[in-house]
């Protein structure tokens, strides 16, 4: 499945793909790769840890948590109401949940495995315990979720306006290189707006080209600025490079940032040409290919 899918990045019109990729049967078919896969309990798991370890240590127990783009497979708002979250607020800019896959994305994982990892951040037993409430689930639903404190929002668009309820912890998690080069100061200001004082953000950003991540990862920093529209933006990521990132966080109000992590990608060539308006400072800027931040609301 992977392969048909890289595939349809590759030789397949972006009009023609969104048609494909958005029927009902494909969208199932690939969610519930992702369940059995990167969208697995304990992958997740691990992922939310390494973050908050990263960040020092931030505990979620009794705090609200707000997940911009969660996608399919809402494991990571489940990780986080295991982390003892109060509230967990999973949004997206248009409802595509599929919330029957979240069983097998908790079965499918192993249970130690998720205590273990997210111990530092929350009691162990009550991780436990709320793991085993998790397996009784016979059929996850949208009201399973609210049962559980997961309330699902869909469809929002939070770079047109703020959520306009308080949080305590915003999390996007290789979203926003979705996010076109204007809106993206717009999305990062608004969530700043409902982050309570103390609040934390953290941000995993992809910087690869999505169309083919592993072959070509930069190729899309030669194509044309006009060509580039809001469309293949979403598509194959926004082109923002990490000096450019940097400014925007920087930008937004009532907060300060730090880098996480920054990896580069050194095994790739970059394009003979670089785009006019692609805005970088140097070639490891260009090769930047994530990064983790943490925005603290002063």
């Amino acid at each position: 499945m992977g392969s048909i899918l890289q595939t349809l990045k590759r030789v397949v019109p972006l009009g023609m793909k969104r048609s494909i990729v958005g029927s009902r049967a494909l969208r199932r078919l690939r969610a519930g790769r992702l369940a059995r896969t990167s969208k697995r309990l304990d992958i997740c798991a691990a992922q939310v840890a390494h973050l908050l370890h990263l960040a020092g240590g931030l505990s979620l127990a009794g705090k609200t948590c707000l997940e911009v783009g969660s996608g399919w497979v809402l494991s990571h708002a489940v990780v986080f109401h295991l982390l003892g979250a109060e509230r967990v607020i999973a949004t997206d800019i248009e409802p595509m949940a599929q919330f029957g896959l979240l069983r097998e994305a908790v079965r499918g994982s192993t249970a130690y495995l998720v205590r273990d990892v997210l111990s530092p951040f929350e009691d162990h037993a009550a991780i436990r315990e709320r793991f085993e409430r998790l397996l009784a689930v016979r059929r996850f639903s949208r009201t399973a979720l609210e049962r559980l404190g997961i309330e699902y929002v869909a469809p929002v668009d939070i770079a047109r306006r703020p959520l306009g309820r308080p949080v305590d912890f915003v999390v996007s998690l290789s979203v926003l290189e979705h996010v076109t080069v204007e809106e993206a100061p717009l999305l990062l200001a608004n969530l700043a707006a409902d982050l309570s004082p103390g609040g934390a953000m953290i941000h995993a950003i992809h910087l690869e080209d999505h169309r083919d991540m592993a072959a070509r990862p930069m190729a899309f920093l030669s194509a044309s600025g006009e060509s580039f529209t809001p469309a293949v933006q979403g598509d194959r990521g926004n082109r923002i490079r990490a000096s450019q990132w940097g400014e925007i966080f920087a930008a937004v109000p009532d907060t300060r940032h730090r880098l996480l992590y920054r990896w580069v990608r050194r095994d790739k060539p970059l394009p003979a040409t670089i785009d006019p308006s692609v805005k970088y400072v140097d070639e490891e800027d260009l090769r930047t290919s994530h990064l983790g931040v943490l925005v603290e609301r002063l």
